[in-house]
């Protein structure tokens, strides 16, 4: 069951977040930070939540916006961009929130990244906190620097995403410039956002765009299989 509580966040600013724990294995659980994408903290992160905590993982997902919508989704795209900023801090702050519950084990916990939160994941990763990433069509460093000292790292990304399957290759060589163990999947019929139920705008214009951002069961069953996969080396769940 997902649950509401609040991270704190920079400048007296409460954000909400979404949190589920399981039900059917006996803590301390691994944990797992959870990483919107520009829609925001929706059904979405919801959903992913709850199939986190039925795989054994207590999961958080922060919203990285608080106050004026269109004012956080810039000040947010330029944070993930930078490697600093409010967007970071609330992610550390969720990350240290989950890691003080008596039933969360603070040194395994994992960071989940869709497109926008995907970049997030990605740079939040190189500073050791994390046991394993798993970003999903994330922006990508032009440089490897910027992810040294990055944890294990599964991505997967869309090939007929035209604006972020470059990101994938990028990712991959840096990976195994910095000999981090990895796995870099491009899925051949998939687009952008293929693990996002787009609701809206996004959702009737997705498909249309360079992007081709349209949510896929089939890709997203693959996508899950392989994330829990490489999870359970790394950074098992409780039996």
């Amino acid at each position: 069951m997902i649950e509401s509580i609040s991270v704190p966040g920079p400048k007296g600013r409460l954000h909400e977040a979404a949190v589920a724990f399981p039900d059917d294995s006996a803590p301390p659980w691994p944990g797992v930070v959870v990483i919107h994408d520009i829609t925001g903290l929706g059904a979405d992160m919801h959903r992913h939540c709850q199939r986190f905590a039925e795989a054994g993982y207590a999961a958080i997902a922060p919203d990285l916006y608080a106050g004026g919508r269109v004012g956080c989704v810039v000040n947010a795209l330029i944070s993930s961009m930078s490697g600093k900023g409010e967007g970071y801090e609330v992610i550390d702050a969720a990350r240290q929130l989950l890691g003080d519950r008596d039933e969360v084990d603070a040194q395994r916990i994992g960071v989940v990244g869709f497109c926008m939160g995907g970049g997030f994941a990605l740079v939040a990763a190189a500073d050791q906190a994390y046991a394993v990433a798993a970003p999903f069509y994330g922006a990508v460093p032009k440089e490897a620097s910027r992810l040294k000292g990055i944890c294990p790292t599964i991505a997967q990304y869309g090939e007929r995403d035209l604006l972020f399957r470059s990101d994938a290759k990028r990712l991959a060589r840096h990976l195994e410039e910095l000999g981090v163990e990895h796995e870099v999947i491009i899925y051949e019929d998939a687009g952008h956002s293929f693990m996002n139920q787009l609701t809206g705008f996004l959702g009737k214009a997705g498909p249309y765009t360079p992007m081709r951002a349209q949510y896929d069961p089939e890709t997203e069953a693959k996508a899950w299989k392989k994330l829990l996969e490489f999870f359970a080396r790394h950074m098992p769940a409780n039996a």
